[in-house]
Formats: C-alpha cells, structure tokens, sequence
C-alpha cells in the first residue's frame, strides 16, 4: 500500500511542508514530485512552496517487487499573503508660491501594483511617486488610488496643497 501525508494545508507562502512517506512494503527508494518544478528522494522531505498556488504532489517508490505511484491532485493549497492596499501618500512641499513644484511620495501599505493621482487641477499621473508643476494659484484637492490583485483603496486630501502668489 501506497500513502503519505502532507502535515500542514492550507497556508500562506512560504509554507514550509513536512511529507512523511507511509507507504508499506519496505520501500528503498522514494521520488517525490512537489508539483511546483521540485522533488526530493528522500523517504521524510521537507519542501518549501514559495508561490501561491494549488499543486499536485506525487510519490514513487521502489521495491524488491517493482514500483508504485500514488498522485494527489491539488494535494497543497498555498493561499498568497498579498491584501488589498491601504492608499497613502505625502507631498512636498505643500505650500509655496507659482509655480510649485511638488514632489509625491507614495506611502501605501498592501504592495501596489498601479497607482492613479488626480492633483486637483485636472491632471492626472499614473507613476508611482509622481513630480507635478501647479501653474495657477489656489488649494488643490489630492487624490490617490492604489490597486494590487486583491483590491483598490483611495485617499484624498482636500486643499493639501496651497499655491499663491506670495512668499
């Protein structure tokens, strides 16, 4: 009889997995398959999955009487860590006089993938720490919308940057 047991599932990545061979028939060699490219041909591995996913985890062994393959199909499920941004940011300067010059600095917490700053003056930037000349006076509304795989956030900053005239 063929079998093994998988210790740890599900999980976030890296998930280390300790795979105990139970097979009866005093194997004397194993070849596991951990599904993600890796194997092993120890009887006991430990194996590390460092990318979510659903893997199929395989093992032959061999004997005096031949071999024998038992397959799991989507045996490990590694769940990914990523969580929807958290939208943050500064600016600097934020006061000054025409024309400011600000720099943007993306603060986001949840690793962004893309980013969509509205600067209030109906220019838009999709850079990730985005630099923006105000060429009118007045106070500009700030927004920024961060997005990764597991979802959007916004933030928005009324009258966060101040442009006049003056010193």
């Amino acid at each position: 009889m063929l079998t093994f047991l998988q210790l740890r599932l599900p999980d976030t990545y890296p998930l280390k997995v300790t795979f105990t061979d139970k097979s009866t028939g005093s194997p004397r060699a194993w070849k596991w398959n951990f599904g993600d490219g890796k194997t092993s041909n120890e009887q006991n591995p430990v194996h590390t999955y460092n990318k979510a996913g659903k893997y199929t985890v395989s093992l032959k062994i061999w004997n005096a009487a031949g071999t024998s393959t038992i397959k799991k199909s989507y045996y490990i499920y590694v769940k990914s860590s990523l969580k929807a941004p958290i939208a943050d940011f500064s600016a600097a300067p934020a006061v000054g006089k025409v024309p400011l010059k600000v720099i943007f600095t993306d603060k986001t917490k949840g690793m962004p993938a893309s980013w969509k700053w509205s600067f209030g003056d109906e220019t838009f930037s999709t850079a990730k720490d985005p630099v923006h000349i105000y060429s009118k006076t007045g106070k500009y509304t700030v927004t920024l919308t961060a997005k990764n795989a597991r979802g959007t956030d916004t933030e928005t900053k009324s009258k966060y940057i101040i442009v006049s005239n003056r010193k």
